[in-house]
């Protein structure tokens, strides 16, 4: 017994040595096979940044996580780290040598989108992923392009565009009109920001924008947020920056007053992805805020994660330890970015696919799994050609005081704004900046005590219309300007201003008014719908429309020698000529084989007698007497049109004669059927819509004694017929030459004049209604206009008045007559010569018959009346 059990003992120890030493040839055939399926990594990442620090620090955590839970694998990857130093040349030629030297099959980096477009070149080229951490960089000028636009190998981990949606849905939702938005003056900066002002031009939202130097000291950030606060009504500010910088512009809006109740702040992603890593004291400044950020669902593995990436960071940068950083979510999709790597190495090997840069591409783009980040994976969209990771969900959070940080919202692209992540619900309640729960209006009252600075249009007019005339205190007797100084004394405030000629055209005035060179413009400013984008307009303070100036007295548009010809147009003077001769020749043919009057003598006799019989119709005068019933039923029509006629005329020529002393025109319609020279004043936006309208002849002028010679002379002479301008130019130039020209409203109008304004000045509504007032109860506007036009009693026509206006009578009112005519004429001929017999050849025998009569042969009368008397056979 007792060596049986000797014998198994030392049997099932061999049995265990045997295990051991299998164990060891696989850990063995392991550790060999992990020494030769090395991948190698390209990073590129500035190490004195923030995101360059995070970065890495993550990166190399997640390899190290990766290979601890995956013992087994039979990959490594290897990291080839650059510091790039925020260097393009340095990070462009680090790249090419990870490219040719280390042979990378992939690059992560850079967080720099100054230096991503060149190292995007280098990747696609030599076919090599690149995972950039960097916003996409904004368009380069032409003529440089960037393949990484198109590049198949570009994978990002930042998407901007779902952020830029969720601020202009923040925006729409506020009903918020008037943006101001700041922006750290690099490429980081210029990136977002232009997609993001094209994006609110879209919702007719209104931006202007302020730069701030990526180091700029804490007295030139103090110096640019004060004028911001003294130009800008607007209290919407949206903010995008990195949040070191963005920590020093808080506090300084802070103590200058822009955070206070009534305001709004917006923080793009960049700033609200690192509150978490901002000071308490910078978090304070916030009270209120509201920023986007992705959002990532708070899992134990990321509280896991957050712990002791926060231990290793602080260890390898004991510098930030008053910081108490956590990862942002740049961190954390470099952590994921660096676990997919790892898997698609894996995957490459154990399916025996070569490590190349296509097939680690394709490997990437089906990765998929859940990270620290969320779900992840690298898609590609044939929309946008470069690669995205796919999580666009946003979280919409609020500074609340003491630097808590709440969630208010969440924007989806399916839901877009809503108030809980898988419901479709409002937005949570919003502690705005001051403690406030109302939600900010967007603006501010204007403060009475900054001196406005106004642009004056200063082009050449009139000296009476727009002569300035300065006194000590700036005040001016111009009309327009007149018109605003009674104005701005019924504001409920006292505003002080100066006026500024502008030496310019109008629309580049109200650009300067747009980009805020200028608190308003005042003058004889046309409200005009592509000037409404620009600046809001106040109600307009004169007549809105367009007026046509004409002589009283206009023997120059027709020959009076020639002016009978005028009652009938040209068609209808040729018809009618047409049709007596037709008639004369048609009487002539029914009458001559019976009738003496129109058969005696040649030939040229009895056509004239013919003609003479057909004219002598107008006077009702004639002689000759008819003989055949169809002749007589023809002249008894001709009889009624030529009646018709005469009367026409007669009163046609009446009107004409009577329009010779006043002529004032119609409408606009009439001067392009006349095709008339039309006077403009040099300069206006008139001259545009009068070439629109087809009027060819155009002729400018300065003043309005230019004007009224262009007037006298008359186009025969090198003048005009007409004018055609505003109406308060026209009342003007009648104010002072009113007994020799009128006035005719057009039915084309325009705004008026009236005062530019930035867009969303609270000035719009205060002086719109005094400008109210003043025309409403106390009249004033229109003493005004009695000082500056004289005589209010203008003789003025309306466009539809036809009293005074004449045209020809066209053909077409007669032409049912002349229709008539003809076919009662036609039909007396075919009777005429049908009245025997419908025999071919008797109607042949007697149109022979008659044509060689009228040329002196002597007629077959004899044989016709044979063929006539004999029986027909048929």
């Amino acid at each position: 017994m007792k060596a049986k059990s000797i014998y198994r003992r030392d049997f099932y120890g061999r049995i265990v040595v045997m295990v051991e030493l299998w164990s060891c040839i696989v850990c063995g055939a392991d550790q060999i096979n992990k020494q030769t399926s090395i991948v190698n990594v390209g990073v590129i990442l500035d190490s004195s940044s923030w995101v360059g620090k995070m970065g890495l620090s993550c990166i190399n955590l997640s390899l190290s996580d990766f290979y601890s839970s995956h013992p087994h694998y039979n990959t490594k990857i290897l990291l080839h780290i650059i510091d790039s130093k925020d260097d393009l040349l340095l990070a462009a030629s680090q790249a090419l040598e990870l490219i040719e030297k280390s042979e990378v099959k992939a690059i992560l980096g850079p967080e720099s989108s100054f230096q991503a477009p060149y190292i995007i070149q280098l990747s696609e080229k030599f076919k090599v992923p690149l995972i950039s951490f960097a916003p996409p960089p904004p368009p380069p000028p032409p003529p440089s392009t960037f393949s990484y636009l198109t590049s198949p190998y570009l994978l990002r981990a930042y998407n901007h565009f779902s952020q830029i949606y969720a601020i202009r849905d923040i925006i729409k939702t506020f009903e918020w009109k008037q943006i101001v938005t700041i922006y750290q003056d690099d490429e980081f900066g210029k990136s977002v920001v232009l997609d993001l002002i094209h994006a609110l031009q879209e919702e007719e939202v209104n931006t202007h924008v302020y730069r701030i130097n990526p180091g700029a000291s804490v007295d030139e950030i103090r110096e640019e947020l004060e004028m911001l606060k003294n130009k800008e009504q607007a209290t919407i500010f949206i903010v995008h920056m990195v949040h070191s910088l963005a920590s020093h512009v808080f506090t300084t809006a802070n103590e200058i007053g822009i955070t206070r109740k009534g305001y709004a702040w917006i923080l793009a992603d960049a700033i609200t992805s690192s509150l978490n890593s901002i000071n308490y004291s910078t978090l304070r400044s916030m009270q209120g805020f509201l920023g986007v950020k992705p959002f990532v669902p708070k899992t134990i593995e990321l509280d896991n994660f957050t712990i002791r990436w926060r231990k290793k960071f602080l260890q390898e940068n004991p510098n930030l330890i008053q910081y108490y950083p956590n990862p942002d979510v740049f961190g954390l999709w470099a952590y994921d970015s660096t676990w997919a790597l790892a898997i698609a190495a894996e995957r490459n090997v154990v399916s025996g696919i070569p490590q190349n840069g296509t097939t680690f591409m394709e490997s990437l783009s089906m990765v998929r799994f859940k990270g620290l980040s969320g779900e992840f994976s690298f898609g590609q969209s044939k929309a946008q050609p470069p690669y995205y990771q796919s999580s666009q969900n946003l979280q919409i959070v609020n500074v609340i005081g003491d630097g808590d940080i709440s969630t208010v919202g969440y924007w989806t692209p399916k839901m877009n704004l809503t108030g809980e992540y898988n419901r479709n619900v409002t937005l949570r309640p919003i502690i705005w900046p001051g403690y406030s729960i109302q939600q900010p209006t967007g603006w501010i009252p204007f403060n009475p005590m900054n001196r406005l600075k106004i642009g004056v249009p200063m082009l050449k007019r009139d000296k009476k219309y727009m002569a300035y005339s300065f006194m000590s205190n700036h005040s001016i007797v111009d009309y327009c300007l007149k018109i605003f100084e009674v104005a701005a004394k019924k504001l409920p405030y006292a505003i002080t201003y100066d006026f500024f000629y502008f030496d310019g055209p109008y629309d580049d005035l109200i650009l300067s008014v747009y980009r805020r060179k200028y608190d308003a413009a005042v003058g004889d400013i046309t409200i005009l719908a592509n000037r409404s984008l620009f600046v809001d307009f106040s109600l307009p303070f004169t007549e809105a429309g367009v007026a046509v100036i004409v002589p009283v007295i206009r023997d120059d548009l027709v020959d009076p020698g020639w002016l009978f010809l005028k009652p009938l147009s040209l068609k209808l003077w040729i018809t009618s000529f047409s049709f007596f001769v037709f008639l004369g020749f048609v009487v002539w043919i029914l009458e001559h084989e019976n009738n003496e009057d129109f058969c005696c003598g040649p030939i040229w006799h009895q056509i004239a007698t013919g003609l003479w019989f057909s004219f002598s119709i107008m006077v009702f005068a004639q002689r000759e007497k008819l003989t055949s019933n169809l002749s007589r039923m023809v002249v008894v029509i001709w009889f009624f049109v030529v009646f018709v006629l005469a009367q026409s005329y007669t009163a046609s020529l009446t009107s004409w004669l009577t329009v010779q002393q006043l002529q004032p025109v119609t409408d606009i319609n009439q001067i392009i059927r006349n095709n008339w020279f039309v006077g403009y004043q040099n300069g206006s936006f008139i001259y545009g819509t009068l070439k629109v309208l087809g009027i060819q002849h155009l002729v400018p002028y300065d003043t309005l004694e230019q004007l009224n010679d262009l007037l006298t002379k008359g186009s025969r002479k090198g003048g005009v017929d007409a004018a055609i301008d505003e109406i308060p130019y026209m009342k003007l130039f009648l104010g002072i030459y009113g007994g020799n020209y009128t006035m005719t409203v057009s039915q084309y109008s325009t705004g008026g004049f009236g005062f530019a304004f930035p867009l969303g000045s609270t000035l719009v509504d205060d002086i719109s209604k005094a400008l109210l007032n003043m025309t409403q109860v106390d009249k004033e506007i229109k003493a005004i206009d009695k000082t500056w036009f004289g005589n209010d009693e203008i003789k003025k026509f309306s466009s539809s008045d036809d009293s005074y206006t004449s045209s020809s009578i066209d053909l077409s009112y007669f032409k049912s007559l002349f229709i008539i005519t003809a076919s009662a004429t036609i039909l007396a001929l075919t009777l005429y010569l049908f009245r025997y017999s419908f025999d071919l050849t008797t109607i042949w025998t007697r149109i022979i018959a008659t044509v060689t009569y009228q040329i002196n042969i002597e007629p077959p009368v004899a044989a016709i009346e044979e063929e006539e008397a004999s029986p027909n056979t048929e």
